[in-house]
């Protein structure tokens, strides 16, 4: 009878330690907190608006890395939902550079509703 009652409590404990593993992870997103934020940047290709969303660092960025294929978002729709993904608090600095501009500012004020929706801290440069 003690093995059985020693069985079904190892079972529990570990039933129980189990699940609380799995209840503790979070959801993993690609876009993870950033001590130096990120940068955005905009510009017109024909009659769309494209923008990039790297991680922040103490460079310049060239346009070959802004406007690499694997992170550029071809619509604003696509940018909101690379936004949704990131942790609230995070900043967003919006940079315009050569052969780089601000969309209209109904997009502008789009982007800057999803930003306030999300948490995210958004700053417009140059």
């Amino acid at each position: 009878m003690k093995t059985i009652q020693a069985f079904l409590a190892v079972l529990l404990v570990g039933s129980l330690l189990t699940g609380c593993g799995a209840a503790s992870g979070s959801p993993s997103t690609p876009f993870g907190e950033s001590m130096k934020g990120y940068e955005l940047y905009s510009w017109r290709d024909g009659t769309t608006w494209k923008f990039s969303l790297l991680v922040g660092t103490n460079r310049e960025k060239s346009l070959d890395e802004i406007k690499s294929a694997d992170v550029v978002l071809s619509s604003v729709d696509a940018l909101e939902t690379a936004l949704q993904q990131m942790p609230a608090g995070q900043y967003i600095t919006w940079s315009s550079k050569e052969m780089l501009s601000f969309p209209p500012q109904d997009i502008i004020e789009q982007v800057e509703n999803i930003c306030e929706e999300q948490g995210l801290i958004l700053n417009r440069a140059g």
